[in-house]
């Protein structure tokens, strides 16, 4: 659990982090590929001090579609969508150990080779003292 002080100075209690990311423009020969996009997450959850405990991939029917995946980690949960046609890949993290989804996303959007991607945050359990 992490505890912060606000502004007001009361201090807010909250499980962990949820990073929720928008990865644009990466080649959609990538985004096709299940073997790939697993592959690279799994490096950035291991880069990023993420414990993981089970992981599945679905590739959906068709040579131009996109693919799922997901990790059940000890912090909590990775999972992903690609839509190869807009060049696109949704990614969220939730952590509610010390390892940083912010870092896991940036790390990832890095191996893609993704020209931009954008993270928002959501304090999870918040004020659940």
């Amino acid at each position: 659990m992490v505890e912060i002080l606000s502004q007001k100075k009361q201090k807010k209690t909250f499980i962990g982090f949820h990073g929720i990311a928008d990865i644009r423009g990466v080649d959609q020969k990538k985004l096709k590929d299940p073997n790939f996009l697993m592959d690279n997450l799994r490096d950035s959850l291991i880069h990023s001090s993420f414990t993981i405990l089970e992981e599945k991939v679905l590739k959906f029917p068709g040579i131009d579609s996109g693919v799922t995946g997901f990790f059940i980690l000890s912090e909590s949960h990775a999972a992903f969508h690609s839509y190869p046609e807009y060049e696109y890949i949704s990614l969220d993290i939730f952590s509610c150990g010390l390892a940083s989804p912010f870092d896991a996303i940036k790390y990832f959007s890095k191996l893609i080779n993704a020209k931009n991607f954008e993270i928002d945050s959501i304090e999870r359990g918040l004020n659940i003292a």
